[in-house]
């Protein structure tokens, strides 16, 4: 009975590389997933970068609002929504430092507009200092400035291009992300592959073995031997494949063709 040796070694082969295949996978996996979690941080960096910047801005319109308002009216009730904008201009300045501390180019454009606000914020409580002390025609004076609406201006202008950098910076960060999750998906699905054909090679392999245990049982029990479609007696298969009789012993020259009746099948 000739058993096909060369079954059982090729998919013990396909379950090897299966399994390497899928480590790589899994590596490529990992790999992947980091990078999406760093790209993630990246993206959530930017967007808190944006959001820091607008509310610089809005604050630094509502403190110069709050200043004018109470240079051309007297209200006291200026000055409160005045102080919680300059005190929040201050904090946001610095909590922006510690955000772009790995963007150069944008840490000094920062470092720039943080010097602006600076000199602005201290314009604006000189002229309510000025205004508080009855002094109201010189604090008017410094509003009308030319030079200090250009600061304006320029801290505005400042604001609003490190704006739009962080804008391009997010885009260029959204689409990064979008692909390392695209090639993540595509890693999942080589990994779901991957098991799905080990699975099947080690349901092959058992039925393979479940098979060759049962026609082992089923020789032993019936002294039988499955030869060319037809199941014989062990002495009729060594009389059919050898011509020899067991009743006589084994010759040498019939042992001999025995042994390279049963290497063939190794050869095969």
């Amino acid at each position: 009975m000739k058993i096909p040796h060369s079954r059982p070694i090729l998919l013990s082969f396909g379950l090897a590389s299966t399994a390497l295949v899928m480590c790589a996978l899994l590596l490529l996996e990992w790999r992947d997933g980091t990078a999406a979690v760093e790209s993630f941080e990246w993206v959530s960096g930017s967007l808190e970068n944006q959001r820091e910047l607008a509310i610089v801005e809005a604050r630094m319109s509502e403190a110069e609002s709050g200043e004018r308002g109470y240079l051309l009216t007297g209200q006291p009730g200026f000055l409160a929504p005045y102080s919680v904008a300059t005190n929040e201009i201050r904090t946001r300045l610095l909590n922006l430092r510690r955000l772009l501390a790995d963007n150069p180019g944008q840490l000094r454009r920062l470092l720039i507009i943080d010097s602006l606000s600076r000199g602005k914020l201290a314009e604006l409580d000189s002229a309510i200092k000025l205004e508080r002390a009855g002094k109201h025609d010189l604090a008017v004076s410094i509003v009308r400035n030319n030079h200090s609406d250009r600061e304006m201006a320029s801290i505005r202008s400042g604001l609003q291009s490190m704006t739009a950098d962080e804008a391009s910076l997010l885009r260029d960060r959204q689409q990064s992300l979008v692909a390392e999750l695209h090639r993540g998906d595509m890693i999942s699905l080589g990994l779901a592959v991957a098991l799905a054909l080990m699975l099947i090679s080690l349901l092959v392999i058992a039925r393979g073995a479940e098979h060759y245990r049962n026609l082992v049982t089923l020789c032993a029990w019936t002294r039988s031997v499955e030869y060319e479609g037809e199941w014989i007696s062990f002495e009729e298969y060594l009389r059919r494949k050898f011509n020899i009789s067991s009743t006589h012993g084994i010759s040498p020259e019939a042992l001999s063709q025995i042994q390279v009746g049963l290497e063939e099948p190794q050869k095969g």
